[in-house]
């Protein structure tokens, strides 16, 4: 997967929550996804990978937790992705990373190891805290190796971790400071880890030993992860590095070059942020740039954008500070394409999500939420300067779909805080079900007027009346 994350710490944003989030980049279009709610289970329990045929025996104990796995997991792997558990603490998996290949050289990917289709599903049912998902996942590691270079990241209501494991065994993980973000878009990323410091980092045993002992480190002084692990080549400065520069200057933090390797890792944003400004950059293509594919001038191919046709779906975990732990944690999630689709609040504490959500299929259904988002997108995209007036204008889809998923939670925030227990679960499982269904409303709508305009621009078009022809 190659994808592009988000992350903000709960003193950067202007509600005190924190956020992680991210776009699932899939290889191809149209591999089709479904979000889910998966109940808690004490069970013996064993993950079958059908992509790398590792099998992992689980805990016996799981809880309760969302997940957006593959519809045909057994041709794809399921792919978990992003989810937020009973516990409310939320993980994101993965961050496609590339170690450099004098460190793969050394230790390199196992085949049979653990990968990104693996990750959600052995990890999140099992962890109550962002440090004890590094401190679990760094285990499996140990004990099985990684399939693949991996950025993976773990929240809680007060704190975020971002974990890179770049090599078959190697990884380290950041804590993210409180004031701080980080946009990430495929590289090694994490820069200075200090060893001194166990409650702001993490790392794989023997870690500074191996590199001590193959001289692996370019730098006078200092432990740069990114340096040491990472690459720095063309074609990150044509896929990678852009996405990061265009992040960071949207959020305030003045970034020179889209073809920097010197990108910030950890950045102070240059305002408090909102979840509507992490949806703005994974929804973003270089807007308002010369680089913007969607635009007409010469550069518009010369770097990657960030929203992409293959996105498979994104989203936006929030645990909330502001409000009762029992109905603090939403998921804000968007079936993609991101340019042209808003994003969607499911409440975590919750027995299912949303049917429209839950059954999506391989066949194109109208109804499904997977195939509406792409409806949408192929209806806008062939004649995007005539219709995104219906897409971004004043009474335009995506600012009307932005006020209806507020007024939603606003509401439902409202009427939670009158319950408790199983009857709250209850109900936050009905609103789910309702606010989706009100936010599918409004694709339809959008829909209809995409259909009713689009045949105003054919070219099987005549001017005619009863006297005469009219060009």
């Amino acid at each position: 997967m190659a994808c592009t994350t988000v992350i903000v710490g709960k003193k950067a944003t202007i509600n005190g929550s924190t956020l992680i989030a991210r776009n699932c980049d899939a290889e191809v279009c149209n591999v089709p996804v479904k979000f889910i709610m998966v109940p808690a289970k004490s069970e013996k329990q064993t993950f079958h990978s059908y992509v790398s045929g590792v099998d992992i025996p689980l805990p016996t104990d799981a809880l309760r937790y969302q997940m957006a796995p593959f519809v045909n997991y057994k041709k794809h792997g399921q792919f978990g992705e992003c989810g937020i558990n009973s516990a409310n603490v939320a993980m994101s998996a993965t961050e496609s990373i590339y170690g450099n290949p004098q460190v793969l050289a050394l230790d390199p990917l196992v085949d049979d190891g653990i990968g990104e289709d693996a990750l959600l599903s052995i990890v999140l049912p099992f962890i109550h805290s962002a440090r004890e998902g590094v401190e679990r996942l760094g285990k499996l590691i140990a004990q099985y190796g990684s399939h693949e270079g991996n950025g993976i990241i773990f929240s809680d209501k007060d704190e975020i971790w971002y974990m890179e494991i770049p090599t078959g065994h190697w990884w380290a993980a950041t804590r993210l400071p409180d004031n701080k973000a980080a946009v990430i878009a495929n590289q090694v990323s994490e820069q200075e880890i200090d060893f001194d410091d166990p409650s702001h980092f993490m790392w794989a045993d023997g870690l500074r030993e191996f590199v001590n002992k193959y001289d692996l480190n370019p730098d006078v002084s200092g432990f740069n992860f990114r340096h040491i692990f990472g690459t720095h080549n063309a074609r990150d400065h044509c896929y990678n590095t852009p996405r990061v520069w265009f992040g960071q200057n949207y959020l305030g933090h003045h970034a020179a070059s889209p073809t920097s390797d010197a990108l910030d890792f950890a950045f102070t944003p240059g305002r408090k942020l909102k979840h509507e400004d992490v949806a703005y950059i994974l929804s973003s293509h270089y807007n308002e740039t010369i680089y913007d594919p969607l635009g007409d001038t010469p550069e518009k191919t010369k770097f990657r954008p960030i929203s992409m046709a293959r996105c498979a779906e994104s989203h936006i975990l929030e645990i909330r500070n502001n409000v009762p732990k029992d109905y603090a944690a939403i998921t804000w999630f968007n079936f993609a394409p991101t340019a042209f689709n808003p994003y969607v609040p499911f409440y975590a504490n919750a027995n299912g999500t949303a049917l429209a959500y839950t059954g999506t299929t391989d066949k194109y259904d109208i109804n499904q939420a997977y195939w509406q988002t792409r409806t949408v997108a192929a209806l806008i995209q062939p004649d995007y300067d005539e219709l995104k007036s219906l897409l971004i204008g004043l009474d335009g889809y995506l600012p009307a779909a932005d006020q209806l998923g507020n007024e939603l939670v606003h509401k439902t925030d409202d009427q939670a805080s009158k319950l408790t227990d199983q009857k709250l679960t209850h109900y936050l499982t009905e609103a789910n079900e309702k606010n989706a269904a009100a936010m599918l409303a409004l694709s339809m709508d959008t829909i209809g007027k995409l259909v009713k305009t689009e045949l105003t621009h054919s070219r099987l078009s005549f001017s005619i009346n009863t006297d005469r022809l009219q060009n």
